[in-house]
C-alpha cells in the first residue's frame, strides 16, 4: 500500500460531505499529496466524538505513548494495518474494539510495475468527492491523536493495478458510519464490515511522479 494519500476538499465541502463542523478549522488545508513517511495530520471523526471533525497523526502509536513519532515510525511503521494484524497485534487489538475512526479523504495513490519501470495511480471518486477510510486510533500522553488506516485484500480490479501489494484500503459509506463509530456495536458486526467491503465507485487515473 502507497504512504500517500490525498485530500484537495475544502472545509465547506467536506462540512456538507460530514454534516459536521471542524473542531480545529483553521488546521485544515486542501493536500494533493499527504506524504505518511513525514508526520502528517489528517482529518478524522472518532468513536469518542462522533459529532465532530479533528485531526489526527497518520502513524498510530502506542496508547499513552510519551516519545516522539519518528522515533517509534523508525522501529515499525504505522500507517496501515492489515486487517490479520487488528486481533493480534498489542498495538492495534484494543483500538479497534474501543478507539475506531473514520479518515477524511478525496483519494488514495497506487503503484504498478509495468515492465521495468513504475506507474503511477491516484484513486478516486468521481467529481473528487471526499469519502471515508476506516481506521483506528490511539492517544498519546499529552492528548494527541494517531492513526492507521485498516487495509483489506484488493479486489480483482485493484490487483491488476496495484501489483505492489495486493491490498487496498477499506472504504466505510455514509450509510455505515455510525455504526462503525458507535461503542454499542458488536465486533462481529465489525468483522462483517471489514470482511464483506463496500464498492463504492471508485476510479483511477494514471499520474506523473
Amino acid at each position: 500500500m502507497s504512504y500517500k494519500l490525498s485530500n484537495i476538499a475544502s472545509k465547506e465541502r467536506i462540512k456538507e460531505f460530514t454534516r459536521l463542523d471542524f473542531k480545529y478549522p483553521h488546521l485544515h488545508k486542501p493536500k494533493r499529496k499527504i506524504n505518511g513517511l513525514k508526520e502528517q495530520t489528517i482529518n478524522i471523526v472518532t468513536m469518542e466524538n462522533p459529532n465532530e471533525i479533528t485531526q489526527g497523526i497518520w502513524g498510530i502509536l502506542p496508547q499513552d505513548y510519551n516519545e516522539n513519532w519518528s522515533k517509534f515510525q523508525q522501529i515499525k511503521h504505522t500507517l496501515h494495518v492489515r486487517k490479520d494484524d487488528l486481533k493480534k497485534n498489542i498495538l492495534f487489538k484494543e483500538a479497534l474494539h474501543y478507539r475506531r475512526c473514520l479518515l477524511i479523504v478525496t483519494g488514495f495513490y497506487i503503484h504498478k510495475i509495468e515492465g521495468n519501470t513504475i506507474e503511477n495511480y491516484l484513486v478516486e471518486k468521481n467529481n473528487q468527492d471526499p469519502f471515508y477510510l476506516a481506521g483506528i486510533y490511539n492517544a498519546t500522553n499529552d492528548g494527541f491523536l494517531t492513526c492507521s488506516v485498516i487495509n483489506i485484500k484488493a479486489t480483482d480490479e485493484f490487483n491488476s493495478l496495484n501489483n505492489l501489494y495486493e491490498i487496498m484500503p477499506l472504504q466505510i459509506p455514509k450509510m455505515f458510519k455510525s455504526m462503525w463509530l458507535d461503542f454499542k456495536t458488536s465486533i462481529e458486526d465489525i468483522d462483517y464490515l471489514i470482511d464483506n467491503p463496500y464498492d463504492s465507485g471508485l476510479k483511477s487515473q494514471k499520474i506523473a511522479t
